[in-house]
């Protein structure tokens, strides 16, 4: 034994798997706070698409993250296949999804700007741009982070045989956009053809002029819903666990988020802006446009159907329904209102906010 090497006096944790993948990729890794225009993100060559793309780290990139493809005209992606689940929204532009297990019949489907659709889980799938004169642009938020780091081991995630046939058995109606209402404020579906033009239901516990639905995809874990506030109004305060990715589909405004006792942070935002509050950060966000405020929330863990609880939660734990965590109007900093009416009467517009109890 005496050739064995003393221990260091100190252990150097090293970086999360995920993190050592993601250099490894061979593109940008963006780590900001929010991101002003997804248009306007720089891009480099991804060669496991074929493609240029990106990755997008907001907060808590440790369980889920966003990247970025861009299909140049007439072209298409690499097949790819993965064991963690990722919802992809149109961005900009015209394209085409196929989708097959080894075993089962290939089901295409065609989307634009503000769709929404997942791949099935771990089955292999390709992007073509469908228009020949402009690129193909789309965000792919995933759980990949959290799948990579659990097991590190690339293989595993990447070239897994294993065939989720409860999910997906290559059903040619797979995305059809005609989906399921399940009740209250939740709809099965696994293709919405524009996100921006999705009925929404009043969610008056949320704020005044509130309205919202989650979506259930593709039986993912992950989760996703669309809010919208409306004209001259904000919504209340919250905070929640971590990996929300907010998209901000129509109208402007600004939101509020701050850690709990601390100074409030602000960011501005317009269609094409996207931030991620961080774990258990509250988040408020003021409508102060001319049209009612839309945004898209892709999530961690949570879904409708498939409840995972990641991160931290309160003492009425991590549920939307029953308000969790919520500061209601007549708590909330009397400054919040006064500077948001100030803000509408300098563009013209009305407050139409609820008399503070």
């Amino acid at each position: 034994m005496t050739d064995v090497k003393p221990a260091p006096e100190t252990f150097v944790r090293p970086k999360a798997f995920y993190d050592l993948w993601q250099e490894k990729e061979g593109v940008p890794v963006y780590k900001l706070f929010h991101v002003e225009d997804l248009m306007q993100v720089e891009l480099g060559h991804w060669e496991r698409f074929g493609c240029r793309g990106a990755f997008v780290n907001l907060a808590d990139p440790h369980i889920t993250t966003a990247a970025i493809l861009e299909v140049p005209p007439g072209c298409e992606t690499k097949p790819a296949q993965h064991i963690f689940e990722a919802l992809v929204y149109g961005i900009d532009g015209r394209g085409k999804t196929i989708v097959s297990y080894p075993e089962s019949p290939q089901v295409e489907v065609e989307w634009g700007t503000n769709s929404l659709l997942s791949p099935p889980l771990n089955t292999v799938y390709s992007h073509q741009n469908l228009d020949s004169a402009k690129p193909l642009r789309m965000l792919m938020v995933s759980n990949a982070p959290l799948v990579l780091s659990l097991y590190h081991n690339e293989e595993f995630v990447f070239d897994n045989a294993a065939v989720f046939d409860d999910r997906f058995r290559g059903q040619p109606d797979f995305f059809k956009p005609a989906g399921s209402h399940l009740g209250g404020r939740v709809w099965r579906t696994n293709f919405v053809p524009d996100v921006s033009r999705f009925a929404l239901i009043d969610w008056v516990r949320r704020g005044a002029g509130a309205k919202s639905f989650h979506l259930s995809m593709a039986d993912n874990t992950m989760a996703c819903h669309l809010s919208e506030f409306a004209v001259g109004t904000y919504k209340k305060g919250h905070r929640h666990g971590p990996g929300a990715h907010v998209i901000i589909l129509a109208g402007e405004g600004y939101s509020l988020l701050w850690e709990g006792g601390k100074e409030r942070m602000r960011i501005d935002w317009r269609p094409g802006s996207m931030f991620s509050p961080p774990e258990w950060w509250y988040h408020q966000h003021f409508n102060t446009g001319a049209v009612p405020a839309r945004y898209l929330a892709l999530r961690r863990g949570g879904s409708p159907e498939h409840p995972l609880r990641l991160g931290m939660t309160g003492g009425r734990g991590n549920n939307e329904e029953a308000g969790a965590e919520q500061i209601e109007y007549e708590d909330e900093d009397p400054a919040i209102r006064e500077i948001y009416a100030r803000e509408l009467a300098a563009k013209g517009l009305e407050l139409r906010m609820p008399p503070i109890k």
